[in-house]
């Protein structure tokens, strides 16, 4: 038996139609304006008050279901805004980018105009913008915010959010110029900031603004607050991050820095156990040098105690001819390296560096070890050379020795060839012939007085910078003796001045002789040295000349100083040396060249350039001044006074 289905009421009906509509509208997302036209339209067909208050109590429903509708949407938004965001977290490689990426998902959450988030500088004690979203203005992006002034510094010193429906009229915070510019620039009015936090420390503030006065509801103030907080996260993580980067850094340094380390230990003992090894089984310098021009890949050379090259590697063949300014940087370097006792760096030129240490013994300078390499050598591949430069002096001290066993001292042998009270025995001849001087022929002798400067120095120089074969120098009764057999008839001693007179701070005077047989050299040297003797008092120190010129002189005058010799050059030469400088000098001049030329006439004027008449006129000036000059008795003693009047004046 089936009930009868209750009677409806036209109200019943309409009410039915609106409850159709309304769902209609629930399920396609229609806007408040269609839920109100609805209720308008329904309203208008109920026939009764009861059906319009009906119909109102639908749509109300309706339009709550929309709104919770709307709300869980909403926060399914933000869920997924935050799972987004949490995403980005786990693959955190570029901060700003998760920055810029919660700035942007905070603005569409909240559905405003403009999304921002501003950074605390502990250092400059202010606020700066670091990530925007739908901003426009320049001087805005660049806003600094003092910390405690405008919302940031609200929201930093009470930790919590904080929103503005109207920002320029919001007198509960500090306002200033610059920042109500950036505002005004962008045509912000309302605000919301929710601090960036970890623990009780503040990070930054997150914003979202708006370019109409509005409210913030707590909703949106909550997701903005958990946003923060994974913007918080992501700047932590960054510095921990750049942090850990930093400490991988200076670990990997500290381990390249200690495999560097344990390297270069490495070949250091490699090269003390190679120099070691080469002591021990006699080495040479050459081995030396090609020793260290291989560990130091450079060029190497040995130099003597007058700073000449005497060794060098293969490729720095052009050591004999640098420049005076870097020789005088290497003097200056080798000096500081005797000193300090340590390799010192000379000079640092066209690519290429040079380091100089100095060779040395209990008596002094033997010489020196210098590199030039592309760049300076390290700590310890200075080393390297340093214990290179004591190997080579151990090298050169048992050259010497051995050349001392061999040939005996140089100066018991030249005591014995100069004293002329004792004949030269077979075993000094020997010595001498293994020298290179063949005592069967003739030896140039010559004699240099070092007046200033290191005589030490001048040795060595000469030993080594003079090209002669068979050539000996060496200390004897105060002066440097040199000793050749060579056949060249230049002037050795004017070789010897040339080879040491651009060295500053030294003045030396060289006197050479003839060649002459081994038993006359005591009797030569005794010449040579008046001759120095009278150069020095004639005042010509650091001049050189030839026995010949100055032996009659030097024997006359032999004990006697510049004041003696003036003396008799005065009484000699009387009035002719008098009067006008320019006139007496030219008399004098004119009568030397006539006695040097034998009284000839002719040969006179050639000599001077002058016609015959012209010297007689000047002939007969000086009878004027000298009128006994021409007497056989007068005539020697004034021809001597010329001559020393000649010899003392600078050449």
């Amino acid at each position: 038996m089936t009930s009868a289905l209750p009677e409806r009421t036209p109200g019943d009906i309409a009410a039915d139609t609106t409850a159709s509509l309304l769902l209609e509208l629930l399920s396609r997302e229609a806007t408040p304006d269609d839920y109100a036209d609805l209720l308008a339209r329904m309203a208008a067909q109920a026939t009764s008050s009861a059906g319009r208050d009906q119909v109102r109590e639908q749509v109300r429903l309706a339009l709550a279901i929309r709104e919770r509708i709307e709300l869980h949407q909403q926060k399914e938004r933000g869920l997924l805004a935050v799972i987004d965001s949490a995403q980005d977290l786990t693959a955190l490689r570029d901060v700003d980018r998760v920055l810029a990426a919660i700035v942007h998902r905070a603005r569409q959450l909240v559905a405003s105009d403009v999304g921002y988030l501003s950074i605390y500088d502990a250092a400059e004690g202010d606020f700066y913008v670091r990530a925007t979203d739908g901003a426009f203005s320049e001087r805005f992006k660049r806003i600094r915010v003092p910390g405690d002034i405008g919302i940031c510094g609200h929201v930093a010193r009470t930790r919590a959010p904080y929103s503005s429906t109207d920002y320029m009229s919001d007198g509960r915070f500090s306002h200033t110029q610059g920042i109500d510019h950036g505002v005004r620039d962008e045509h912000i009015r309302a605000i919301l900031g929710v601090p960036l936090l970890i623990g009780e420390r503040v990070l930054g503030v997150l914003f979202v603004g708006d370019r109409y006065a509005r409210p913030y509801s707590p909703w949106e103030t909550s997701i903005l607050t958990t946003l923060a907080s994974h913007a918080s996260v992501a700047i932590e993580n960054a510095r921990l991050f750049a942090e850990n980067e930093v400490a991988l850094a200076q670990t990997s340094a500290a381990n390249a820095q200690l495999q560097a380390q344990a390297e270069a230990t490495q070949f250091a003992a490699d090269a003390h156990e190679k120099l070691t090894a080469l002591v021990a089984r006699g080495g040479s310098l050459h081995d030396v040098v090609a020793m260290v021009a291989d560990l130091l890949d450079g060029d190497v050379v040995v130099l003597d105690e007058s700073e000449q090259p005497s060794v060098w590697s293969d490729n720095a063949a052009a050591w004999d001819v640098l420049p005076y300014a870097e020789q005088d940087l290497i003097h200056a370097a080798l000096f500081t390296s005797r000193s300090q006792g340590r390799s010192v760096l000379a000079y640092e030129n066209g690519g290429r560096t040079c380091r100089v240490a100095a060779i040395t013994s209990g008596a002094g300078l033997l010489g020196g070890l210098a590199i030039t390499t592309s760049q300076d050598l390290t700590h310890l591949e200075t080393g390297t050379l340093e214990r290179a430069a004591l190997v080579a002096g151990m090298v050169l001290l048992s050259q010497e020795r051995a050349s001392y066993a061999g040939l005996g001292s140089r100066v018991d042998l030249l005591r014995a060839v100069f004293d002329p009270h004792r004949e030269v025995g077979p075993t000094d001849t020997a010595h001498l012939n293994a020298l290179g001087l063949d005592t069967r022929q003739p030896l140039t002798l010559a004699i240099a007085a070092v007046i200033d400067g290191d005589a030490q120095y001048v040795l060595k120089r000469l030993q080594t910078a003079i090209k002669r074969d068979a050539t000996l120098f060496e200390f004897y009764d105060g002066h440097i003796i040199g000793v050749s057999a060579g056949t060249s008839t230049a002037s050795l001693a004017h070789e010897m001045l040339a080879c040491v007179a651009l060295k500053p701070g030294l003045a030396v005077t060289c006197v050479d002789a003839d060649p002459a047989p081994l038993k006359h050299l005591p009797h030569v040297l005794a010449s040579l040295q008046r001759c120095v003797a009278l150069l020095a008092a004639l005042g010509r120190d650091g001049t050189a000349a030839h026995e010949a010129e100055l032996a009659l002189y030097a024997r006359l005058f032999d004990g006697r100083n510049d004041d003696d010799i003036a003396a008799f050059i005065r009484a000699t030469l009387g009035a002719l040396a008098a009067g006008d400088a320019s006139r007496a000098s030219d008399l004098c001049h004119t009568l030397l060249t006539y006695l040097d030329a034998g009284r000839n006439a002719s040969a006179t004027a050639r000599a001077l350039d002058i016609h015959v008449n012209t010297l007689r006129q000047r002939l007969d000036a000086i009878a004027g001044a000298l009128p006994d000059w021409h007497s056989n008795g007068r005539a020697l003693d004034i021809h001597m006074a010329l001559r020393l009047q000649r010899l003392r004046q600078p050449r």
